[in-house]
């Protein structure tokens, strides 16, 4: 992976995306593995994690041919050093593992379909404006609950496993095994923390079911793109929400939850049907800075995982997936009610958290009390903005864009929704 350049404390900058180039060391160790056998096959996705898990009940096989579909997509692409087709062979064994226990598990507690999830407050804003800030946020009222990393990566534990004597589940040491790798690097800690008990995405409980737009972030993946768009996401979403019931089974309380998915604000049809009564927030930030922040955090596995790195590409990609997003957003906002759609603007939220949190637990019936406010204070008190660092973007100059005519193309969002201009 590419390394930041530290121009002062806590403060990264990304040079690489103007002349990628690799240590002699580093292109050496991966053209030494580009000889070494690796099995893509759907088979052998499932034989390892029959092998990892003990487990051979799959469920509905339908989800094959999606796995088939990205596998091949991946093995396709030339430009793709092996050590990285073989990293992403290694997330799809592990939600294939993660299939296996999940139905082991919902067979075992037949009565997890019965879970009402009750009036979510559902955060949809676009990747990079701010919606795990505002998840994160919202979660510290104690009249919530929310989806921590380590279980949106795990939904249920192995079987037999049970807490060690920290009373940490192994799920959770797991999730912050990968956790302490991430933040070895440290633009990566900077940029999005994953830790165990971090609140996460719920797309992550569809990945088992080898949907949602997910995948999208972990390989270069244009017709898993397509056939996503072109799917209706409807069963996708009732597996995800099965999921958060068998969470609510395991840790039952009576809090209601507030999630969080970033593919969702170009599913709002399906996700009102999936969850009906929610309160729906979207998060209005300037798509360019957007559009930097995606760039460069997208980006920085493009320089690690192609043979000569396609930055062109990979901006003509994420240019037009931000578009088709807030294009979809724009298109379909009004099936929310009104009563319970929320559209905060990102420099709202940053002038003033703790008051656009607020205004988000109103619209969800739950009023302002002492207690409600002391929770998102020491919120904030404790997880000040930057405190793993702060990165430093130059859309421009980083990859080549016309800033003038990028304003003009995402008017039709902006003249709706009045966003500081931040680039």
């Amino acid at each position: 992976m590419t390394t930041a350049q530290v121009t002062q404390a806590k403060l990264f900058r990304v040079d690489e995306f103007r002349n990628p180039t690799l240590s002699e060391e580093r292109r050496c160790a991966l053209e030494a593995a580009e000889g070494e056998p690796l099995d893509m096959s759907v088979a052998g996705v499932l034989a390892a994690a029959a092998a990892r898990t003990g487990l051979d009940d799959f469920g509905r096989r339908d989800f094959e041919d999606r796995l088939r579909q990205l596998l091949g997509e991946v093995d396709s692409n030339a430009n793709v050093w092996t050590a990285a087709k073989r990293q992403f062979v290694d997330h799809c064994i592990t939600a294939a593992a993660n299939r296996l226990k999940n139905r082991d598990f919902l067979k075992r507690h037949p009565q997890i379909e019965d879970i009402v999830i009750d009036r979510p407050i559902l955060v949809v804003g676009l990747p990079r404006s701010g919606t795990t800030h505002l998840e994160n946020l919202i979660a510290s009222d104690r009249r919530l609950r929310y989806l921590p990393v380590y279980l949106g990566a795990e939904a249920v534990p192995a079987p037999g496993e049970v807490p060690g004597s920290d009373g940490r589940e192994p799920r959770w040491h797991r999730a912050n095994q990968r956790w302490q790798r991430v933040k070895s690097n440290p633009i990566m800690e900077a940029m999005h923390e994953h830790s165990p008990d971090h609140a996460c995405g719920d797309n992550e409980l569809q990945m088992p079911d080898f949907a949602s737009y997910q995948w999208e972030w972990m390989a270069d993946v244009p017709e898993w793109r397509d056939y996503y768009l072109a799917t209706d996401q409807s069963p996708h979403y009732q597996y995800g929400r099965t999921m958060l019931k068998a969470i609510a089974f395991q840790q039952p309380n009576a809090r209601r939850w507030i999630l969080k998915g970033n593919q969702h604000s170009e599913q709002l049809p399906v996700l009102t049907r999936i969850y009906p009564g929610a309160t729906i927030v979207m998060t209005h930030r300037d798509p360019l800075a957007i559009l930097q922040s995606v760039l460069t955090m997208r980006g920085l596995q493009v320089l690690a995982n192609q043979k000569q790195p396609n930055i062109e590409a990979h901006v003509e990609y994420w240019v037009d997936r931000i578009e088709r997003m807030l294009r979809a957003y724009v298109r379909d906002m009004d099936v929310v009610p009104a009563a319970r759609r929320v559209d905060l603007l990102f420099q709202d939220v940053m002038t003033d958290d703790v008051g656009a949190a607020q205004q988000v637990l109103k619209a969800a019936d739950l009023h302002p009390t002492g207690e409600s406010a002391e929770d998102l204070r020491h919120y904030m008190e404790h997880h000040p903005r930057g405190k793993a660092g702060r990165v430093v973007y130059d859309l421009a100059g980083d990859f080549q864009l016309d800033l003038k005519a990028l304003r003009e193309r995402f008017r039709f969002y902006t003249d709706l929704f009045p966003v500081r201009h931040e680039v």
